[in-house]
């Protein structure tokens, strides 16, 4: 399992938005533009809130995407909500060293009754 580190989700380029800070697994490195998360490297931003991964789900500040990878197995990675219509753009990326991503979608649920 790869270790959770803190990731910026939903900060404004401009430094307007200071965004979010959430721990992850250290995946991002190549996937993390199409997902809209930033690995930090310095300290947090001013004003920036943290949150763990039910929070951000449920308020519906990131989604959690399936990924099929190919070795066969499934993942998760998370995109922020702004990057949520990129996730076919998913496919034919690297997830981790020498691992592609197959297919990538967003599970639907649906509740009957």
């Amino acid at each position: 399992m790869t270790a959770k580190v803190p990731h910026s989700v939903g900060a404004s380029g401009d430094g307007n938005t200071p965004g979010n800070i959430i721990l992850l697994p250290d995946v991002y490195s190549s996937i993390g533009d199409t997902c809209g998360i930033t690995k930090l490297t310095d300290t947090a931003p001013d004003g920036a809130t943290t949150l763990s991964i039910r929070a951000a789900v449920s308020t519906g500040i990131v989604r959690r995407a399936t990924l099929r990878l190919s070795n066969g197995k499934t993942a998760t990675a998370y995109m922020t909500a702004a990057n949520a219509p990129k996730v076919g753009s998913l496919a034919t990326l690297t997830y981790t060293a020498g691992v592609t991503i197959k297919t990538a979608r967003f599970a639907e649920n649906v509740r009957l009754g």
